[in-house]
């Protein structure tokens, strides 16, 4: 388990740097159990404190909190806290342990890995395509900020573009020729990892994020081959994916700074 826990710390952390890399005002920096995987964007998604020790109690956790919050005050933008439960010591509540740091837990996340994932099945009515173009790239961001209800408009500027995406695996399902869902992967440390899956909130429970993020996976097979495949769910999400055969690694917590709350 503590190998599986390693491996979906470091696939958060690379996949991060990959999305965060070509930002204007992007930061990546190391302290003692902390990487800050930090675009520079205002939105929070994007800017990461991402603590790597282990065996921690609620004392080292609250300095570690501690510790990042005073890092991040200097970069001026929302971030979140990435806290893997694995690597506390066993009782320790990490929510009470950091709200003294000002930070408030916002959304709990599960590490997940399958060793292979089928094929997409046609699903009536979608159209699966790659994007080719920003407005198509673009696209992603709109429809993960409608599933999400998060304004993700600023990060257009980094993965809303074709130059991104063009060493990537990106794909939009489109209906009546709008894109209603899409799914990413990015080949992260060997492993097809996969993030912004989404579906438009009026299309959802029909099948469309499902076949959507299998063709990602089935096109990044056929340039790196049928790798072992990574995520890190969503509660919603987490159902859908151990259908299509994936199983829990590591369970986390996204915080974030109270002050940074409005709008959340």
């Amino acid at each position: 388990m503590n190998d599986d826990v390693a491996l979906s710390i470091r696939q958060i952390d690379g996949a991060w740097r990959l999305m965060c890399a070509g930002a204007p005002k992007s930061v990546f920096d190391t302290s003692e159990g902390i990487q800050y995987l930090f675009s520079g964007l205002p939105v929070s998604f994007f800017n990461l404190a991402l603590l790597t020790g282990s065996g921690l109690s609620a004392e080292m956790l609250s300095a570690r909190g501690r510790e990042a919050c005073a890092w991040a005050a200097a970069q001026s933008v929302p971030w979140m806290l990435v806290v893997t439960h694995e690597r506390l010591q066993p009782g320790v509540d990490a929510a009470a342990a950091l709200d003294a740091c000002g930070l408030m837990a916002m959304m709990p996340l599960t590490g997940m890995r399958a060793r292979a994932v089928a094929a997409a099945a046609t699903v009536p009515g979608l159209q699966l395509t790659v994007p080719q173009d920003d407005s198509g790239c673009a696209a992603i961001v709109d429809v993960n900020g409608l599933a999400y209800q998060m304004d993700l408009e600023a990060s257009k500027a980094v993965i809303g573009s074709r130059t991104f995406w063009k060493d990537h695996f990106p794909v939009l399902g489109v209906a009546d020729g709008k894109a209603i869902s899409c799914a990413t992967v990015m080949m992260v440390d060997g492993h097809r990892y996969v993030a912004l899956v989404a579906t438009d909130p009026g299309q959802q429970r029909r099948g469309f994020a499902d076949a959507t993020m299998r063709r990602a996976l089935e096109n990044a097979a056929k340039t790196h081959g049928d790798t072992p495949t990574v995520l890190h769910a969503s509660e919603a999400g987490r159902p859908v994916y151990e259908r299509m055969g994936y199983a829990a690694i590591s369970t986390h917590t996204l915080l974030m700074e109270k002050r940074f709350l409005e709008g959340h």
